[in-house]
């Protein structure tokens, strides 16, 4: 047998997330994204090695965004209607990283969430708040 094998059949293996601090931490948020906000509070992450899943924009308030990040690479483009969604507008995006606090996306991402003065203006005036982020092509729709 190639040497260490029998250590791993006997159970004495680490898992990797272990090993290496590997967490996960799911963020979930029933409000949109203020798009000035969100920009600011992206690069406050650190350590991040991954993170995934779907958002909500105040100034895109039709769309449901998917978002993507490995690595350094961040990508938030449009999924699909909320109105044809399965899912109820919102947040629900998972963060992998390295020794990942589980505070730390409601501690950075909640502070970019809409006030209650801003959700109660609506989708009509959500659309003209300034959106400093990359702008989507529509067409593009997963």
């Amino acid at each position: 047998m190639v040497s260490g094998w029998d250590e791993e059949l006997a159970g004495g293996h680490t898992p990797e997330t272990e090993e290496y601090g590997i967490r996960s931490v799911t963020y979930r948020a029933s409000r949109p994204f203020h798009p000035s906000r969100l920009e600011a509070a992206l690069g406050q992450f650190a350590g991040l090695l991954r993170s995934k899943g779907f958002c909500w924009i105040a100034s895109r308030p039709e769309f449901a965004a998917i978002w993507s990040q490995a690595g350094p690479n961040l990508v938030i483009e449009p999924a699909q209607l909320w109105a044809s969604a399965a899912e109820v507008p919102g947040q629900e995006i998972v963060f992998i990283g390295v020794k990942l606090d589980p505070a730390a996306p409601s501690q950075i991402l909640d502070p970019a969430l809409l006030t209650d003065d801003e959700l109660r203006e609506g989708p009509r005036a959500w659309t003209r708040y300034e959106d400093p982020l990359p702008a989507w092509d529509r067409s593009h729709v997963h």
